[in-house]
């Protein structure tokens, strides 16, 4: 085999299976990466909206109207993106009203007191349990006229994202489409070292083995022609002749 026809062979080899590993390792690392890039950030948004929440509850200085209009108000800010449930165990409190969890995901949030993520309807969503704090206590109390208890959930904060954010996202961009950009120009740069060295040095190297071979081929050829003229003139000796020429053609083959 040429040594072209390696190198070539050698530089496809290289590139499939670099292709292999991304599409199957590091594609799905890049969306997992991406995925929990937003995941916390998600998180942290939520911890900073529970702290504005109880920053209002301390404004509000016991004012439980003022506290339900604000946080009215937040909830439907379009900009916040953010939306607020509240539990049944304020319904004692203040009667029930109409934006209680809305699904089973929801109220198994509720039930567990954990935050959760889902994907659903073209978005991701992210349920966070308003838990009472101390300041939740000096209004927020039982059927029997008691404190709430500490980490009782007292609501939900919902927040919902399009799913085109793991895409659009400028980590996305980094990691993805750059990477790209990056392994064309690796491959193309592959290729342009190769076609030279394909030119100047192993088209030389390959028309000289082939002068190479054509000589030895002449030579063998010749050498052939030599037996032949040997064997036709051996044929025309006597028999002693003939015997003691191949006792000389034996010494020749054995040194």
């Amino acid at each position: 085999m040429r040594i072209s026809t390696r190198i070539w062979i050698a530089v496809s080899a290289i590139l499939t299976i670099a292709s292999l590993a991304i599409k199957f390792y590091f594609l799905p690392a890049v969306e997992r990466f991406n995925r929990l890039t937003v995941e916390e950030q998600m998180q942290r948004e939520m911890l900073a909206f529970e702290k504005v929440l109880a920053v209002v509850a301390t404004a509000a200085d016991k004012n439980m109207d003022f506290v339900r209009r604000s946080f009215r108000a937040i909830s439907e800010e379009k900009g916040i993106h953010v939306e607020l449930r509240r539990d049944k165990i304020l319904d004692e409190q203040f009667g029930k009203k109409d934006d209680y969890a809305q699904n089973d995901f929801e109220r198994e949030a509720l039930r567990s007191r954990k935050p959760a993520f889902r994907e659903h309807d073209g978005n991701i969503e992210y349920v966070y349990p308003l838990k009472a704090q101390k300041l939740c206590q000096s209004c927020h109390v039982t059927a029997e006229h008691k404190p709430v208890a500490l980490g009782q959930p007292l609501g939900l904060a919902v927040r919902k994202l399009p799913l085109s954010i793991f895409t659009d996202s400028p980590i996305s961009y980094f990691t993805l489409d750059l990477f790209w950009q990056n392994f064309a120009l690796l491959a193309f740069c592959m290729i342009a070292l190769i076609v030279p060295v394909w030119f100047w040095i192993l088209r030389p190297l390959q028309r000289l083995a082939d002068k190479s071979d054509a000589i030895v081929h002449r030579r063998d050829m010749a050498n052939e022609e030599d037996k032949v003229s040997l064997i036709s003139e051996t044929e025309q000796m006597p028999e002693e002749w003939r015997s003691i020429r191949r006792i000389i053609d034996d010494a020749h083959d054995k040194h």
